[in-house]
């Protein structure tokens, strides 16, 4: 029996350790923490299993996502006033 051997030629990208290891954590750094990130992997879950819609658990993310915007803002700046004097 013949094996032939066939060489596939490899790409170079031309990058050194450190970009490699500055591209992983710009990646990581545009992640969300952990538990929300757990959050969106279960939903997309849901979405791929079929027991949610995709337009459904895209508008679920979009709101969450905007609500807790919305919440984060109104942390820093204090509570809203009503007007009263």
């Amino acid at each position: 029996m013949t094996v032939h051997r066939v060489r596939v030629p490899t790409p170079h990208l031309g990058l050194s350790g450190h970009q490699v290891v500055d591209a992983g954590k710009a990646v990581a750094s545009s992640l969300p923490p952990p538990g929300r990130l757990a959050y969106y992997t279960g939903l997309g879950a849901l979405a791929v299993f079929g027991l949610v819609d995709w337009p459904v658990a895209a508008a679920i993310g979009v709101g969450v996502a905007v609500a807790r915007r919305a919440t984060r803002g109104r942390q820093r700046t204090g509570p809203a006033r009503t007007g009263q004097s």
